[in-house]
């Protein structure tokens, strides 16, 4: 199997990098021992430790690089896989839900998946990736799932409530989803405050008088 372009340019980094901590380790300690004759075979030891803690060190940020890699991409899979099924959810039963929240949802879910998709641009702020991911995995579909459990008869009652619980994860969505887009980190961090006022438990927020 032939190796893949990056695959053998990190290889040439590696080895370059060993061989040159190989010739300084040597050199130096060479030129400490002359005139001794055992210089030389002392720098070839020292060179030699040198370039193999240098190539072991490179190979091991290449592996656990590789290892982020693979965790961002399974968790994002499962983050995609939760979002798709809400949006079936909100597809299926748009019906039971006031119709004025339809746009702001099917937008959400839009908002959601775009963040999924940049969600590299995430890792460097950790607590704003745990506030989009409660969001995919918890507060979104159990919001929805309080609303539409509850009796038809119930469900007017408890519609504006419903609404402004939907108003404000959408507009916390909708600038994280902006600052992920552009990058922002400042913006990102100010704006998990606004996410986690939105990610209040919705047993909590929701339908009190239940």
């Amino acid at each position: 199997m032939n190796e893949s372009e990056p695959s053998r340019r990190a290889q040439q980094i590696r080895w370059a990098a060993s061989v040159l901590a190989f010739l300084i380790g040597s050199a130096a300690v060479i030129l400490l021992m002359l005139p001794s004759a055992w210089g030389i075979a002392a720098g070839l030891l020292v060179g030699g430790a040198a370039g193999a803690g240098t190539y072991g060190t490179l190979y091991g940020r290449e592996i656990k690089a590789q290892e982020q890699a693979t965790l961002l991409t399974t968790e994002q899979e499962a983050l995609r896989e939760q979002l798709k099924q809400t949006e079936t959810t909100v597809r299926t039963r748009q019906g039971e839900l006031p119709p004025s929240t339809h746009g702001q949802l099917r937008m959400m879910v839009v908002g959601l998946d775009e963040i999924i998709q940049r969600w590299e641009a995430l890792r460097r702020a950790p607590e704003q990736q745990d506030a989009v991911a409660m969001t995919v995995r918890r507060h979104l579909p159990r919001t929805l799932d309080l609303f539409l459990e509850l009796p038809d008869t119930a469900k007017p009652e408890h519609a504006e409530e419903f609404k402004a619980q939907v108003s404000l994860m959408a507009e916390a969505v909708a600038k994280t989803r902006d600052d992920a887009v552009g990058k922002d980190l400042q913006a990102l961090r100010r704006n998990r405050l606004l996410l986690e006022e939105a990610l209040t438990d919705p047993d909590e927020r929701l339908f009190r008088d239940l």
